[in-house]
């Protein structure tokens, strides 16, 4: 099997932890699972179509939108200038606006609009299509967007709506084509080891590893707040500190930073080699700070994901009585490889 094979395997692997798809993990340690998806946009539409299944059997998430209608019915507010302008008085019909509670929202036009896509790709197998179709008819009262136009940034969820939230994140990957792309018969990656927006996923996987495998450890993210000295206010500008993954230990914590970038190393002014002096300092003021207010062993460490560009071997030091690691993670090895190290690193942190 090639680097391109373990790749395919690792992006199912990081998938189905940070979607929390403990099936899919379990089914692909027996038997190689992701053998069975041709490409990430099988596997994609498949996790899509676990999670709408599910969403069905709750019923869409609905909210009131503000609808305009003729109506001979006077509801809502009636729009005087829109009457008077479409001369609907005539047949003795109002113009109202009004809010309607609704299906046909934001979130459910989004996940139409991937299911829209798919169904006109011809990346995704004809037996998932299919399946892809018949989801599709549920979603016969909500409209299509424009993919090109989807305002990523502006997706509000709240408690109400968070089961939409892994949902949400399928859709984005398979709608900006951050995956696969098919040539000459070959799977060529369209830049997926190079978009940052990864780090996202990234992030949630190595997390979810651990809530899953080392559940004793407290996996989790923490929010920090600045020690600032006595007599001095907080002042409000001054960003939180949120830590990606702390793990807890007896009278130890670990605090985790996962880095992935295309280029781990940049260059200092000499052009000497080195990791980024923010990722760093960032990693350290979040050592010093909970070192500060706790009676226990900090550590911190950078993880981070090695894709393409050779680095050292994994290197620790100690600053100021704290140790500090630099540990990478290579997903371009099968996927045991990549759990033996995660392992590693937790069951270090015990046995210190």
């Amino acid at each position: 099997m090639n680097n391109k094979d373990y790749r395919i395997s690792n992006i199912y692997y990081m998938l189905a932890y940070a979607f929390r798809f403990d099936k899919l993990i379990e089914k692909a340690k027996t038997s190689g699972a992701f053998e069975e998806f041709e490409n990430i946009y099988d596997l994609l539409s498949y996790m899509l179509l676990t999670l709408i299944n599910k969403m069905i059997k709750r019923g869409f998430y609905k909210d009131y939108k503000l609808t305009t209608e003729i109506t001979s019915i006077a509801k809502g507010k009636i729009n005087i200038s829109q009457t008077i302008k479409s001369n609907t008085l005539i047949n003795q019909k109002l113009v109202c606006d009004f809010d309607d509670f609704s299906e046909n929202i934001y979130l459910n036009k989004i996940i139409k609009t991937t299911l829209f896509y798919l169904i006109k790709s011809n990346k995704v197998k004809k037996e998932l299509k299919q399946k892809v179709k018949k989801i599709y008819l549920f979603f016969d009262d909500i409209d299509i967007l424009d993919n090109r136009k989807i305002q990523w940034n502006q997706i509000l969820l709240n408690k109400s709506n968070k089961e939409y939230r892994y949902v949400i994140n399928i859709c984005y990957l398979i709608l900006n084509e951050l995956i696969i792309t098919q040539s000459n018969g070959e799977k060529e990656y369209k830049e997926f080891f190079e978009d940052e927006k990864l780090s996202v996923i990234y992030e949630r996987f190595v997390r979810e590893y651990y809530i899953k495998h080392y559940p004793d450890l407290k996996p989790g993210v923490k929010k920090m707040r600045w020690n600032i000295d006595e007599g001095y206010p907080m002042i409000d500008f001054i960003p939180t500190m949120i830590t990606d993954i702390n793990l807890y230990h007896k009278n130890k914590v670990l605090i985790m930073d996962t880095k992935f970038y295309a280029n781990i190393l940049g260059k200092s002014r000499y052009d000497k080699k080195i990791i980024s002096r923010d990722n760093w300092n960032q990693l350290f003021a979040y050592v010093s700070n909970e070192a500060y207010k706790t009676d226990k062993i900090v550590s911190g460490m950078l993880l981070y994901a090695q894709t393409d560009e050779e680095i050292a071997n994994n290197s620790t030091t100690s600053v100021m009585g704290n140790k500090m690691s630099i540990r990478i993670l290579d997903l371009r090895k099968e996927f045991s490889y990549i759990s033996t190290e995660l392992n590693k690193i937790a069951d270090d942190f015990i046995a210190e």
